[in-house]
């Protein structure tokens, strides 16, 4: 028999400050099922899309929000993780996101494709739609889309191929992959410093365009057992 490993639950999510109605008491309700839901996994750390500079100040809020003083912002983070941490009775939440400096921005790659290699732009992007939060979808349905293999499989492939954006000796895609690639670097080494013992159980809630590569880095280190977040969103 295996010996026991940690487990880690990744929580590809959207950026909730980005969407209006997430306070109407349809929304409120949907997000508190989604808690709930994710109750069942029993984490015993929530790591979150956070700079560690900023884990004071998040941590203060917790506190407030414990305290009933903190009323919760329009985020995932709070939405979400903060909700979480209260049902479960944690003490803290681990910011574990990196924000370096980087080379090139995304939007001065995509604008040099656009200039000088649209083909290939276009191949890249060829047959990828990005689901949407409609009304009548739930957040509970909108959050399997997002956590689907099949979507987190095609952003993966898209940020590979991004690398392809240039020509020899002018790396364009990877004047912006590079930052893009220790970003999700450092999230990974950050979330295996929250590992204590193998019953550890991490969620870890993130912008779902980091889902795929953090799993990879995730199962090609061994060192803990991915758990699928479908598997209780269901």
């Amino acid at each position: 028999m295996k010996p026991e490993k940690a487990k880690v639950l990744i929580l590809g999510s959207f950026h909730m400050s980005e969407f209006e109605g997430l306070n109407s008491d349809i929304r409120q309700r949907e997000i508190e099922e989604l808690v709930s839901k994710l109750e069942k996994f029993k984490p015993t750390k929530i790591a979150v899309e956070m700079v560690p500079e900023g884990s004071k100040k998040c941590n203060e809020k917790y506190k407030n929000y414990k305290l009933g003083t903190y009323e919760l912002q329009m985020n995932e983070i709070y939405q979400v993780g903060f909700r979480l941490g209260l049902q479960l009775g944690h003490e803290q939440i681990y910011p574990i996101d990196w924000m370096g400096k980087s080379d090139m921005d995304y939007g001065e790659v995509e604008s040099w494709a656009k200039d000088n290699q649209p083909e290939l732009l276009s191949e890249i992007y060829q047959g990828f739609e990005y689901p949407e939060l409609l009304e009548g979808k739930s957040i509970i349905d909108f959050y399997k889309e997002l956590n689907a293999p099949t979507l987190l499989n095609k952003l993966h492939k898209i940020y590979v191929n991004i690398a392809r954006i240039g020509d020899v000796n002018h790396y364009v895609g990877m004047n912006w992959l590079s930052w893009w690639y220790k970003r999700n670097l450092i999230m990974f080494g950050n979330l295996t410093r929250l590992i204590d013992s193998n019953e550890e159980r991490i969620l870890f809630i993130v912008g779902n365009s980091h889902s795929a590569i953090v799993t990879k880095f995730i199962e090609e280190s061994e060192v803990c057992e991915v758990v699928q977040p479908l598997s209780y969103l269901q």
